[in-house]
């Protein structure tokens, strides 16, 4: 396997483990502790570090139980893999202040993560479609 396919693996596993799976400690093995994130959708205690992405992650599965990322292409070039997917989910728990509202959304969603030679993610930029996610949940207005 070459270290661009290894690394599309390690980005697909965080999808379908942590993500997917709600197997939040399993970020320990695929992410370095001291990650920066380059998303500006969430706040800095949600992106800082390894432990931000866990308690990000945390947050939204509590919010969106059924919450479901579906890859829809990746690609590679050196230690960059960037992805695009389309994210689902039900509103039955608090969202950043926003109390449950039993709405489902579907939007989508691209990263780029830089990864380290033994193939961790070392960087992670992010695009979310929160407009659209925040108007189907009933948000916006």
């Amino acid at each position: 396997m070459t270290d661009t396919e290894r690394n599309k693996a390690t980005l697909q596993r965080l999808y379908d483990q942590v993500m997917n799976g709600h197997d939040v400690d399993a970020a320990d093995e695929l992410i370095t502790p001291d990650r920066p994130d380059h998303d500006a959708t969430f706040p800095p205690e949600f992106t800082a570090d390894r432990e931000g992405f866990k308690r990000l992650f945390r947050m939204l599965i509590s919010a969106f139980p059924d919450l479901r990322f579906s890859t829809e292409f990746m690609v590679a070039e050196g230690d960059m893999v960037g992805a695009f997917t389309t994210v689902q989910g039900t509103q039955h728990g608090e969202f950043m202040g926003m109390p449950a509202t039993g709405h489902s959304f579907t939007i989508t969603n691209a990263d780029y993560c830089r990864f380290t030679d033994d193939g961790r993610i070392a960087e992670h930029w992010g695009l979310v479609d929160m407009a659209s996610m925040m108007g189907q949940l009933g948000a916006a207005g």
